[in-house]
Parts: C-alpha cells; sequence; structure tokens
C-alpha cells in the first residue's frame, strides 16, 4: 500500500521522491497485492523491502529485503567512493577502515578527495606521544603534567614542544 501511494498518488507527502521523479511499481503488483506476496515473499523479520538500484522501479528484480543498515546504504544522498579497486559509502569506509565516520565525512565537507581523504588520522586518543625519553598517551600526559588536553593535542598537532 505504502509503495503504491508513494509511487502514484501526487498528493502523498512522498511522492516527489518517488513518482515525482519517475519511479514506478509494476502493473501486476499495483493491481494485485497477491501477485506482489507471490514475487516477493514474506520478509524475515527485522527487514522492509528496498530497491536494489535506488534509481529502478519497484518491480521483481529489483526488490529485495533488506535490513535498515542495507538500507541506509542505498540512499541516493549516500556519497559512494572508490578506493583500492572498491567502491563504497563513506559509512562504509569508515567501518571497514575501524575509523570513526566524522572523520571522513568532515574531510568530505572540507574537499578532501582521493588518497588524503583515506590518510590515517594524526592522531588517536591511544597513540603513544613520546617526550624527554618518556612515552604515553596524551591523556596521560595531561594527569602527569596537569597542562589540558587540548593544549597538549594542539602543541602535538603543530610541531610544538609538548611541556
Amino acid at each position: 500500500r505504502s509503495i503504491r501511494q508513494r509511487c502514484l498518488n501526487p498528493q502523498h507527502k512522498h511522492y516527489h521522491r518517488y513518482g515525482g521523479r519517475g519511479i514506478t511499481m509494476c502493473e501486476a503488483w499495483a493491481a494485485s497485492y497477491e501477485a506482489f506476496k507471490a514475487d516477493v515473499g514474506e520478509p524475515a523479520l527485522g527487514m522492509s523491502l528496498d530497491r536494489i538500484d535506488n534509481n529502478g522501479n519497484y518491480e521483481p528484480n529489483n526488490v529485495r529485503w533488506a535490513t535498515r543498515k542495507a538500507q541506509a546504504n542505498n540512499r541516493t544522498t549516500n556519497v559512494v567512493v572508490e578506493h583500492d579497486g572498491k567502491s563504497m559509502t563513506l559509512k562504509q569506509w569508515a567501518e571497514h577502515l575501524g575509523w570513526k565516520y566524522g572523520l571522513l565525512g568532515s574531510r568530505w565537507k572540507k574537499g578532501v578527495r582521493g588518497a588524503e581523504l583515506f590518510a590515517p588520522p594524526e592522531y588517536t586518543r591511544g597513540a603513544l606521544i613520546e617526550f624527554n625519553g618518556e612515552a604515553h598517551t596524551l591523556p596521560e600526559w595531561e594527569k602527569i603534567s596537569g597542562v589540558k588536553y587540548q593544549t597538549l593535542r594542539w602543541r602535538t598537532k603543530h610541531g610544538k614542544p609538548l611541556l
């Protein structure tokens, strides 16, 4: 019912994102719920219908039952980046690299592209910083020295002496 409304009813609040941009529903499904059910079957728990090609129509060869996460990675608003012969969204790249999404997202918004986008972060909270023959993390240096973390971070980032 929701698919029909989004694709066929210009009064529906999301019509502009579906029918309004040319997304249709195959005639057999629009005419019969039984035809739809015969083609796609019942969803597993936690799954909902997703179009494989987000610009394609709701039709037998272009739909699947998918998790919310899979659907989130299949949105038209996602940034898809090719790197090392793989094509993934920024979110998928962050997960693949074990990084926080915010790192790649903020770099992308700043216009960083290519290899620089995937350059390792300059500092992570667990990184050891060596000073006067001792190696500690910045939070540890903060406790040892009494100097605020943000100040230590700024000094490290700008090549200044730690203390």
